[in-house]
């Protein structure tokens, strides 16, 4: 048997060469497919990566949140009752003496205001036999506070308290 020549060799695995180009796909599509491939993998794992970060750090939060509830509704809880304590009427009179230096009014100080007639502008005076001043009046003295001497008394008019008068109407004559 002869062997064949370097040159048919040569011609020889050309022919094989471009039979099997023909026949096997080509690499560059096959390759970029599983590139896009590993890429969508890799890019699914950053996400699955990145969201159960967001849940971890969103569940830390909630538990801080939590925490604040219950510290806030403890505290409004325990102001609530501060609140209901203060309110308490022997509360309200201890602060009044302590605090405002209140004190409960003298004896025969204080006498219930009645529906009865008053003079215009003299404050009800001689009515019931305390002089009282009138709405908006300074206090009735021998010598005022202020240095002025005494308003003088208004004409005898009596006036019956039912409210403020109309525009117009005279009060009623008696």
């Amino acid at each position: 048997m002869s062997r064949p020549s370097s040159g048919a060799r040569a011609r020889e695995g050309a022919r094989a060469l471009a039979a099997c180009r023909r026949r096997a796909p080509p690499i560059a599509p096959r390759l970029a497919r599983a590139a896009l491939v590993a890429a969508l993998a890799t890019a699914l794992g950053v996400f699955h990566v990145w969201a159960r970060t967001r849940v971890v750090a969103a569940g830390y939060e909630l538990g801080e949140l939590q925490k604040e509830h219950v510290r806030l509704t403890s505290e409004h809880d325990r102001l609530r009752i501060e609140v209901e304590t203060l309110r308490s009427p022997a509360a309200l009179e201890r602060f009044a003496r302590t605090r405002l230096g209140m004190a409960p009014p003298a004896p025969g100080a204080v006498r219930a205001a009645g529906p009865r007639l008053a003079l215009a502008g003299g404050g009800g005076m001689e009515l019931d036999g305390v002089d009282r001043p009138g709405p908006a009046e300074p206090a009735r003295s021998g010598s005022s506070e202020t240095g002025r001497a005494p308003a003088p008394a208004a004409a005898a008019v009596r006036v019956a308290l039912r409210g403020p008068l109309v525009a117009g109407r005279a009060p009623p004559a008696r």
